[in-house]
Order: structure tokens, then sequence, then C-alpha cells
């Protein structure tokens, strides 16, 4: 394991491609033909299940998020209607701002970007998570009143479209490092967050602890659970650069697997971290410096 301290964008988890099961029904009725039991039928369109995921779509970049400065940190809201990513000021020492975007729909194109209310002028503010409700916003932030270098706050709203509260420091489980991309685990009291270099997990209330299974000699960060915190994604330069992995367990508070590389957008190129993947596992967010500096990218299928 690591043993020194990084700075970067709940257990661990890589959200994989979901099974599927068709239940097809056996016809009944005048039109069935018990006499021809080799007769074709038609399945039971009521009680299909959901149609087979097919491959992904060539990678996007979110070109109502580029500019000429680096975003990272990417996050859609649960409807992928609302995207959180960060911004970093050069101006102002390379601290990162949170910003959004929002869309009236999957298809339509997003909406000018705009700062997070909350957002201060001095410190950093960055890798933003969401509740499954998409209720309250987790993020990392240097702002006085923490333990560490980084610590994690969460804000809350009454509605979706709402405004964001006050922030407040989430109790017990910031550490004397850089602590981000924090993430609980629905229905549960357990998280996934990265602490310097390496990626943690604890329960509310209380630090984490290196999940060994999942970090390496040397960097990780970005992670990101599934809705069921069985599967998890980070990033990683393990192999020298960063890429897109992943794992999976039986369940909360199994051991990982060991960690599998996302090679899906290799072609894109650069070096890729922040994954997102929706629970319908059709929609993948992710960043990669390919163009020279930190881009957004989306991929549909």
């Amino acid at each position: 394991m690591r043993r020194g301290l990084a700075f970067g964008l709940a257990a661990c988890c890589v959200t994989a491609a979901c099974g599927v099961r068709l239940d097809g029904g056996q016809p009944s009725g005048p039109d069935a033909d018990p006499s021809n039991p080799d007769a074709a039928v038609e399945p039971d369109a009521s009680t299909d299940g959901p149609a087979p995921l097919g491959p992904w779509g060539p990678p996007q970049r979110i070109t109502a998020a580029a500019s000429s400065l680096i975003e990272d940190d990417a996050s859609l809201s649960s409807t992928g209607l609302e995207l959180f990513f960060s911004v970093v000021d050069a101006a102002a020492n390379n601290k990162k701002d949170l910003w959004t975007m929002k869309r009236t729909s999957v298809t339509a194109p997003w909406g000018a970007p705009a700062k997070l209310s909350f957002d201060t002028t001095t410190y950093s503010e960055e890798t933003a998570r969401l509740s499954d409700d998409d209720l309250t916003l987790y993020f990392a932030s240097d702002r006085p009143g923490g333990p560490g270098l980084l610590d994690i706050y969460k804000t809350t709203r009454t509605a979706v479209g709402g405004a964001w509260s006050t922030p407040q420091l989430v109790p017990g489980v910031s550490t004397a490092q850089a602590d981000k991309w924090f993430m609980p685990c629905s229905g549960t009291n357990s998280y996934m967050v990265i602490f310097g270099p390496e990626i943690g997990q604890g329960t509310l209330g209380a630090q984490p602890t290196v999940c060994a299974e999942l970090s390496s000699a040397q960097t990780e960060t970005g992670t990101f659970l599934s809705q069921d915190c069985k599967t998890v994604h980070f990033a990683s330069n393990r192999s020298g650069t960063n890429k897109l992995y992943t794992s999976t367990r039986t369940a909360v508070g199994a051991t990982w697997g060991a960690p599998q590389e996302v090679t899906t957008f290799s072609g894109v190129g650069g070096a890729q971290e922040d994954p997102w993947i929706a629970a319908d596992s059709r929609t993948f967010v992710f960043v990669s410096d390919v163009t020279g500096s930190k881009d957004v990218y989306i991929s549909t299928r």
C-alpha cells in the first residue's frame, strides 16, 4: 500500500453491465395451436424483461463545459439532467470551483454553466457526488473548520431544482489528509472515500481505513459506487498513466474482487479519471486530458 500523500477529484466498487432476464410467455387462447408444439410463437411482451444492453456509443466531449481551463470531477444526477463538475482557477492558486449545468431532457442540449451558490471565492470546492435521491450533495473543501487538507462537507435541498443549504462538515469522517470523493452506501451506515492517495472505507461517524484489495502503491481517485454498493469504479495510475478500473463484491462488507481495467473508452486516449455510471448502466461519464486540458466526456447506450 502507498505510504505517501496525494491531492486529487464509500467501500469500493465499479458498475458492471447488468444482466438481462427474458421471460418468454407461452401462447394461450384461441390462437394457440396445441396440436403443433413446434409452431413458432410470439413472446408475450408484457412479461419481457428490459432490453439487452448494447455497446457503448462513442464518448462525446461536453462542449458546453469545455473551456481553456481544466474541468474535472464530473457527476450526473440520477435523472441525467444535472451535471456537476469542477473548474481549476489558475488565477486563484489553482483552487477548484464547483459548477453545474442543466438540460430539459437527456437528448436536449446543456444550458449555460453556472457556479453553485455555496461555492466560495477563496477556498477549493471539488469532487461532488449526489445521493440517490439527488437531494444531498457531498463535496470536498479546504475551507476553515475541518481537520485536514481537504474535508468532506454536505449540502441539501428540499427538492430537485431548489436552493442548496449552507454546507456542513460530515461528522467524524474527515482525516488530516486530503479527503475527497465521499460516497455513502445507500441504506447502510458505510461509505467509501479517497483519503490521501488511498481508497478508504468506513462507517458514518468514524474515519476511514485503507481498502487494501483496491488500493495500490500508486495513487487512486474518483471512487464511484453503484446503488447496491456492490460495484465500484475508480481511477488509478498504477500502470503509469491514469486509467479507469472497476471491482465487484457479493455484499456490503464483503471483500472486493481484484480490480479490472475498464478498456471500453481507451480509444478516446489521454489519462482518464472521475468515472460516473448511471443506475441503469446506460450512461457513463468520465474525464480525459487527451486535448491537452481535462474535459468531461459522456457515452450512452
